[in-house]
């Protein structure tokens, strides 16, 4: 059972699937991102590939203004347009799409945080750089969990979860 850490919604239980593709951020993951993160009072947040929403939603509990979710799985979807009925006051959207396309579609949506966390075998840490760079604000973070791989990028923050790492990057202010 999936668990939101901390904010107005401590505690609160999300539902989750049962399915290899879509694997939710572990609540020590989360927990030591968001510590890093913080605050997120008033953010605007956008969670690409998002599955069943842990990300978006746990940031929303902690203060952010507004949360985005992108993802393709319509299982996924089900289960996350279910999660977010128990964050009725929460200003929210849904999207049943293709990260990339979203991307493409929404030019000129701008975002405080990203938060990326594509299946493990579609993790290309360049490319989805590549396309969310449009969409942050000056000064905003592009937060990406995938497998331990090496990236050959000055100006990045990593940090190692087992086989997971999660990579940190600030947009220029």
């Amino acid at each position: 059972m999936i668990s939101i850490i901390a904010g107005k919604y401590r505690g609160r239980k999300l539902f989750d699937m049962k399915d290899i593709h879509v694997r939710p951020t572990q609540a020590k993951v989360r927990k030591s991102v968001f510590q890093i993160l913080e605050p997120f009072t008033n953010l605007e947040v956008l969670d690409l590939f998002a599955g069943v929403g842990t990300l978006g939603l746990e940031a929303l509990s902690r203060g952010a203004s507004h949360a985005v979710f992108v993802e393709k799985n319509r299982k996924a979807v089900k289960v996350l347009e279910k999660n977010c009925t128990l964050f009725t006051e929460a200003n929210k959207e849904v999207f049943s799409a293709d990260a990339y396309n979203f991307l493409a579609r929404y030019r000129e949506r701008k975002f405080d945080i990203i938060f990326a966390d594509p299946p493990y075998q579609e993790s290309d840490y360049p490319k989805v750089k590549e396309h969310i760079l449009p969409h942050l604000k000056p000064g905003g973070i592009f937060c990406m969990e995938m497998k331990k791989t090496d990236i050959e990028e000055q100006s990045v923050r990593i940090k190692h979860y087992g086989s997971t790492q999660v990579v940190f990057w600030r947009a220029e202010a």
